[in-house]
């Protein structure tokens, strides 16, 4: 394996500003509300309660894959198996 990255670097960077612009929006978005209007209710304390369950799920999500992959016989360490090394191909 070839130690490249697989994507340009600069789709980190570019990721990492269109993150920034969520989260400005968000507080923008909940200084309008607080200013006109609402109540005193806010996105912010509910916040990290979303990040965290939707940070679960993307994790169950993740094992389920990984299960169904190692159930077909395609996950990664499934292709190892079958990988002939120096030794083997003489």
């Amino acid at each position: 394996m070839r130690p490249e990255f697989r994507f340009p670097r600069l789709t980190v960077v570019l990721m990492s500003i269109i993150f920034a612009g969520v989260i400005l929006a968000m507080r923008d978005a909940d200084r309008i509300q607080v200013k006109y209007g609402g109540g005193d209710w806010s996105i912010w304390p509910s916040l990290p309660w979303f990040l965290g369950i939707a940070f679960l799920v993307a994790c169950a999500l993740a094992v389920v894959v990984v299960a169904v992959l190692f159930a077909l016989r395609r996950a990664g360490a499934h292709r190892l198996e079958s990988l002939e090394t120096g030794a083997g191909r003489q």
